[in-house]
């Protein structure tokens, strides 16, 4: 990936992390995370998401190698939109 690209990206995630209240948590969208737009998720766009997730309460920081292992039910080494749309989520205050 362009590093250019990529810093823009990553300087934007960052940005929307800031933006949001305390506690609060915007569920991803697909789209959102595909930042590359090919049509499935990599280990780094979903790593990307992770990041912003924020820890507290009864939930520590997430681990993204382990969300991607969840996300990545066919151990394919992307996550499909399909397989995104029945992904795991968390449950509890916050998320």
């Amino acid at each position: 990936m362009n590093k250019t690209v990529f810093a823009v990206a990553l300087a934007s995630a960052a940005g929307w992390a800031l933006a949001q209240a305390p506690g609060a948590f915007t569920p991803p969208t697909f789209d959102g995370l595909d930042t590359d737009k090919n049509g499935s998720l990599s280990q780094e766009e979903v790593a990307r998401f992770v990041a912003t997730i924020p820890a507290g309460g009864p939930n520590p920081a997430p681990n993204a190698a382990d969300v991607f292992g969840r996300w990545d039910t066919n151990k394919d080494g992307s996550v499909s939109r399909q397989e995104f749309d029945v992904r795991p989520r968390p449950t509890g205050p916050g998320r």
